[in-house]
């Protein structure tokens, strides 16, 4: 009886070191939950005012790198259609963007390198504290035949707060650009140029409703230049006396579309 019981003391004894030498069950590898995450938001420079007629938006213009907001190009384009093209009703940050010129029938997408040519002269005028409104005048224009406004790549327009002087002066740092002065005008005009074009520029003295009048300097010698915008000079700059429609000057000032 007693050699039973040793017996049966070692075998208690042994149980609980088989049954930690025995190996655990395999775990059938399952799905991982998945922590749901807010979509990161992209980085943008400050949004810009953009006024065109009775209409006016806030976006931002481009990324932080410089380049081109998608959603703030269709943005500007809608503010910058002809006036015979209707607002389209769409909701532009849940559409899903299709590539291609036109954003919709008779909207053409503002070319995206004139939209960060135009966020340059907006960071270059920005004043710490004050929110940016640029005011348009005319975009896209089907109709200009020979005209960068046909394409999509070409704004007339001013910066609440900056002399088009300066606007001018500033566009004419920006290489392949061509900037048009006005100073019996109330805009500027910018236009995106092919690569290795220069600085282009041109100075139409003209008024609304007139033929244009381009001048090779401003103000015109023997004025009172104390009482007149002065352009400021740039032997660099490349002045084109041909208008930038060539139908244009029949029609005459480019308010016209």
């Amino acid at each position: 009886m007693h050699v039973v019981r040793s017996l049966v003391a070692v075998a208690l004894l042994l149980v609980p070191a088989v049954a930690s030498a025995t190996p655990p069950k395999p775990v059938r590898p399952g799905r991982t939950a998945r922590v749901a995450h807010p979509p990161r938001k992209a980085c943008t420079k400050a949004p810009v005012e953009v006024v065109s007629g009775a209409e006016t938006a806030t976006f931002p213009l481009a990324s932080c790198d410089g380049t081109a907001s998608p959603l703030g190009q269709d943005e500007l384009s809608i503010l910058a259609r002809p006036p015979s093209a209707p607002k389209p009703k769409i909701v532009l940050e849940k559409q899903e963007r299709r590539p291609g010129p036109n954003l919709t029938p008779g909207i053409r997408r503002i070319d995206a390198r004139l939209v960060e040519r135009l966020e340059q002269a907006v960071e270059h005028f920005r004043k710490p504290g004050q929110p940016s409104r640029v005011m348009l005048v005319s975009g896209y224009r089907p109709r200009s035949s020979g005209s960068y406004h046909q394409s999509g790549r070409a704004l007339d327009f001013r910066i609440d707060g900056v002399t088009n002087e300066a606007l001018v002066a500033f566009c004419k740092t920006i290489p392949d650009t061509g900037c048009g002065y006005y100073p019996n005008s109330l805009f500027v005009h910018m236009d995106v140029r092919d690569p290795g074009a220069g600085h282009v520029a041109w100075i139409d003295v003209s008024k609304p409703g007139e033929p244009p009048k381009y001048v090779t300097a401003w103000p015109p010698p023997g004025d009172d230049a104390s009482k007149l915008p002065a352009l400021p000079a740039d032997d660099q700059v490349t002045y084109d006396l041909k208008p930038p429609s060539p139908s244009s000057a029949a029609r005459g000032h480019v308010y016209f579309f």
